[in-house]
C-alpha cells in the first residue's frame, strides 16, 4: 500500500450516484480522491487544486465528453494519467482512447475492485515510465559528462564543465570559478548567458572576489550539491538576478580541497533531485578531468622540460605554439615570437668547458624566465638557441621585448667570478603578418634572427626585413 500512499485522484461523471460510490471506493483504499460533474469542473478544478496523479471520466458526457476531456488534460497537465470508463464500449472507441494516451479502459459496469486493481497498475506502469526515463536522463548524462576525461590543461575543464551542465540540466546561465594557477589572466573565471553590462559586472565582481568564494558553497551536510539562495550579491549586481532566483550550488574538489565551484541559475523553474543527481555525475568527471590534468602537468614537466635550463624543450614549443596560433586564428588577437640565438656561445665552450656553458645557458634561461610574463612561454630550441611566445602581443610590442632583452643580456654578467660578457641575435615574427601557422612563424623569426647575425650580432631584426634582402 505504501507505494499508493498520497496518489491523487479526480473522478469525473456526471451521474452524481456513480461519482459517489467510486469515490467512497477509492477513500476507503486511501487514495485522495476529488470529484468532478463535468469536463469543464474537472478542468478548473486540476487548475486550481492540481496536479492529479490520475483522472478517471466517463467517455459520454453531455457537455464535454471523455475524449475531449482527456485532449485538454493532455496538453496541460502531461504527467497526468487518465482512466476511461464507459457504458458504450467498442473497439474503434478503446482504440481511439488508447490513440490518445489513456492509460486505460475500463467498461461500465465496473466494480470498484476493477477500479482500484486499474489505477494501482497505472501508478506502477508510471512508476517504471519515470524511472526508466530517470535512468537515460543518467545515462545521456553520462555519455556527455565523459567528454571531459579528455581535458588535459585545467584552463579547458571549466568552459566544457559549464556547457555540459546547463545541456543535462536545460538551463541557461551558470557561472565558475577554479582557484587554480592557470595560464591566462581570466581563465580562472567563466560566464555563460550573460551579455552586455551585467556580464562585465558580474566579472568584475568575480575576479575582484566580491561574491563566489568556492568555499561558501560547501553543503552543510557534505553532499556535492546543493540548492541555495542568490545571496551575497552586491547592490550592483541586484539586475543579474532577482533576489529569489535559486541557484544550484556545486563545490569542486582537487585531492580533497576546494578549489572552485559552479552555480546554476534556474531563471524559474525549480531544480528538482533528479537535477541535482546528474549534475553531481557532472562534477565528478570534472574532478576526475582536474586530477587527469594535474597529472598531465607532472608529465609534461618530465617529458617537455629542458635538463640543463629547466625551461620548456622544442617538443612542448611545438605544442604551445599551435595552440597559441590556433587561439589568435579564432579570436583575432595578437601574437608574436621570438627566435633567440646567443652570440659566439662555442667560445665559452671551448674555453671553459661543457659545465660553465651549462651554467650560462642556465643564466640564460633564467634572465629570459625574467624579462617576460607568466603567460608567455619561453623554450630552448636546441644548443644556444631559444624561442619566446608572446601571447596577445603585437609586432611593435614584440621588437621591445626583445630589445629589452638585447639590453639585459649586454649587462648581464655570466659565470659569477668569470663575469663573462656574452650577446644575443634576436629575430622577431608576428600573426598574422608574417604567418598563421606555427611553421611559418617560426621560420620567419629564425630567418630574422640569421638578418640580425649577418648585420654583426647583438642585434634586434624583423620579419619585415626579409622582404627587403630578397
Amino acid at each position: 500500500m505504501s507505494e499508493f500512499l498520497g496518489t491523487r485522484v479526480l473522478v469525473v461523471d456526471d451521474d452524481r450516484l456513480i461519482r459517489e460510490m467510486t469515490c467512497d471506493a477509492l477513500i476507503e483504499e486511501g487514495f485522495e480522491v476529488a470529484s468532478a460533474g463535468s469536463g469543464a469542473a474537472a478542468l478548473e478544478k486540476l487548475r486550481v487544486d492540481g496536479p492529479f496523479d490520475i483522472v478517471i471520466t466517463d467517455l459520454s458526457m453531455r457537455e464535454m465528453d471523455g475524449l475531449e476531456l482527456m485532449e485538454s488534460i493532455r496538453r496541460a497537465h502531461q504527467k497526468t494519467d487518465v482512466i476511461i470508463l464507459t457504458g458504450y464500449a467498442s473497439l474503434e472507441s478503446a482504440l481511439q482512447a488508447m490513440r490518445l494516451g489513456a492509460a486505460d479502459y475500463l467498461r461500465k459496469p465496473v466494480a470498484p475492485p476493477e477500479i482500484i486493481y486499474a489505477i494501482k497498475r497505472t501508478v506502477i506502469r508510471r512508476s517504471i515510465l519515470d524511472e526508466n526515463q530517470s535512468l537515460h536522463g543518467f545515462l545521456d548524462t553520462f555519455e556527455a559528462a565523459r567528454l571531459l576525461t579528455g581535458c588535459l590543461e585545467a584552463c579547458d575543464v571549466l568552459p566544457m564543465l559549464l556547457d555540459i551542465l546547463l545541456r543535462v540540466l536545460s538551463r541557461k546561465r551558470a557561472v565558475g570559478r577554479l582557484d587554480l594557477p592557470l595560464p591566462r589572466p581570466g581563465d580562472g573565471v567563466r560566464l555563460v548567458g550573460f551579455e552586455g553590462e551585467d556580464s562585465l559586472r558580474l566579472r568584475a565582481a568575480l575576479e575582484g572576489g566580491k561574491i563566489f568564494d568556492p568555499r561558501s558553497i560547501e553543503p552543510d551536510d557534505g553532499a556535492s550539491a546543493a540548492i541555495t539562495e542568490w545571496r551575497g550579491r552586491p547592490d550592483s549586481l541586484a539586475e543579474v538576478a532577482p533576489p529569489d532566483v535559486r541557484l544550484l550550488a556545486l563545490p569542486l574538489r582537487l585531492d580533497g580541497e576546494r578549489v572552485g565551484g559552479v552555480w546554476v541559475f534556474d531563471d524559474g523553474e525549480p531544480f528538482v533531485p533528479d537535477d541535482v543527481r546528474r549534475a553531481e555525475v557532472v562534477i565528478a568527471q570534472a574532478e576526475l578531468a582536474l586530477i587527469n590534468a594535474e597529472r598531465f602537468i607532472q608529465a609534461r614537466e618530465k617529458a617537455f622540460v629542458d635538463d640543463v635550463t629547466e625551461l620548456y624543450n622544442a617538443r612542448y614549443l611545438m605544442a604551445a605554439l599551435d595552440r597559441e596560433a590556433g587561439r589568435a586564428q579564432r579570436s583575432g588577437l595578437d601574437l608574436s615570437v621570438l627566435f633567440l640565438d646567443l652570440d659566439r656561445f662555442k667560445m665559452v665552450n671551448d674555453s671553459h668547458g661543457h659545465l660553465i656553458g651549462s651554467r650560462v645557458l642556465k643564466e640564460f634561461g633564467d634572465l629570459l624566465l625574467a624579462s617576460i610574463r607568466s603567460i608567455d612561454t619561453v623554450a630552448r630550441y636546441g644548443g644556444d638557441e631559444f624561442t619566446i611566445v608572446l601571447v596577445d602581443t603585437g609586432h611593435d610590442m614584440g621588437l621591445d621585448v626583445a630589445t629589452r632583452i638585447l639590453t639585459a643580456v649586454r649587462d648581464h654578467r655570466f659565470a659569477g667570478d668569470l663575469g663573462l660578457q656574452l650577446t644575443v641575435s634576436i629575430g622577431v615574427a608576428s600573426f598574422p603578418r608574417h604567418g598563421t601557422r606555427r611553421e611559418s612563424l617560426l621560420a620567419s623569426a629564425d630567418k630574422a634572427m640569421y638578418l640580425a647575425k649577418s648585420r654583426g650580432r647583438d642585434h634586434v631584426c624583423s620579419a619585415d626585413g626579409l622582404e627587403e634582402t630578397n
